[in-house]
């Protein structure tokens, strides 16, 4: 009987192709991962700030909460007594697992095609940076942008996709003013301490639930605006947001509003290719799949900026499911190869008080 990878048995072509490309595939694997989180501002931004965090399995993301402080903390002196209450203050937020996948495939007709061993290893590099592109464009787009619903931003494909910024820091209404919805499982309009900081750039005048609002017209306003928001974010215990995500032409606007002598650079997001400016300790990135928040479209009229703070920000992976993939195998029913690359995770937070949104901001200012 034929053995695997047995180049010199009678018909065992394709299973030598199988074993061949399986190992194959298997040591590209950390460069597929690398190049997934390499291509993505965002993505490669929470590598670097701790935004990522691998965890095992279970049956949903558990996140621990703090919503009040220990409050048997004070001064004392020689034999007095010390508080012993017991304290409660903490609860959890529970987030459901995502799955995300991409096949790749390689027909008889072209291994026929590629019949050297350097040819279809050669065609296996493509399909895999083929597969790495579309899974860094659906991991990014998903994480960012989401899907809309009633100008919400939500996860896409029934609930499916990952959840996206706008899902956690969405714009307030009259219909929900005070929550942001029902995030991991926790009712913000019962609340207050789940509650994300929202402010519009277009009017004096706030919006429902606003945390202030200014009516953004130069470049002076933008940088006041930003750092206000920053501020607002950064009471109390836990730090301030040390990433800000904005649409491009909110990030270029910003960067034209600096002196060109104080534009402090990440060199290491620099060496990935990607523009960054420092902002009071944030690092200020820019993606294209940034929605606007303000009109509840992907489309932007307005521009928006997320402020994250990845202490209290994740993108959590099942540490069994980190882009894992799996060996080529044969259909009964097609005369082809296909091994699948598979994700498990979600984003999730556990304080949205540290998280904001300011939104409305104009594309047209110049000076």
């Amino acid at each position: 009987m034929a053995t695997v990878g047995d180049t010199n048995a009678p018909s065992t072509n394709t299973v030598y192709y199988d074993a061949l490309l399986t190992t194959t595939l298997e040591n590209y694997r950390e460069q597929l991962v690398d190049n997934i989180y390499k291509d993505s501002a965002f993505l490669a931004a929470l590598r670097q700030f701790g935004g990522i965090a691998e965890t095992a399995g279970g049956e949903r993301i558990r996140e621990m909460l703090m919503y009040e402080s220990n409050s048997t903390v004070g001064s004392y002196e020689g034999y007095e007594q010390l508080d012993t209450t017991p304290q409660d203050g903490m609860t959890a937020a529970f987030y459901e697992w995502r799955e995300l996948a991409s096949t790749i495939s390689i027909s008889r007709r072209e291994q026929r095609q590629n019949s050297n061993e350097a040819a279809i290893i050669n065609l296996l590099e493509a399909k895999t940076k083929q597969a790495e592109m579309g899974l860094r464009e659906a991991a990014n787009t998903q994480l960012v942008r989401g899907s809309v619903s009633g100008a919400t931003f939500v996860p896409g494909n029934n609930g499916k996709d990952m959840n996206p910024l706008g899902w956690f820091m969405r714009k307030l209404n009259a219909t929900d003013p005070t929550s942001g919805g029902n995030v991991g499982n926790i009712a913000g309009a019962t609340y207050d301490w789940w509650r994300h900081k929202t402010a519009v750039g277009d009017n004096a005048s706030a919006d429902t639930g606003n945390s202030f609002a200014l009516n953004v017209t130069t470049y002076a306003g933008l940088k006041v605006a930003l750092r206000r928001m920053q501020n607002y974010c950064g009471r109390g215990s836990g730090g301030s947001p040390n990433l800000i995500l904005m649409d491009q032409v909110s990030y270029e606007t910003y960067e034209n509003a600096l002196d060109v002598n104080i534009r402090f650079q990440n060199t290491a997001m620099a060496d990935l290719g990607f523009d960054s400016i420092k902002m009071a300790g944030a690092e200020v990135i820019w993606d294209e799949t940034v929605p606007d928040v303000d009109s509840g479209t992907a489309a932007i009229t307005k521009g928006t900026a997320f402020f994250i703070n990845t202490n209290f920000y994740k993108l959590y992976i099942d540490s069994e499911t980190n882009f894992v993939t799996t060996p080529f195998v044969t259909p009964e029913n097609q005369t082809a190869m296909t091994a699948k690359v598979l994700l498990m995770a979600n984003s999730c937070c556990s304080n949205l008080r540290k998280m904001g949104v300011l939104y409305a901001l104009s594309q047209s200012i110049v000076a």
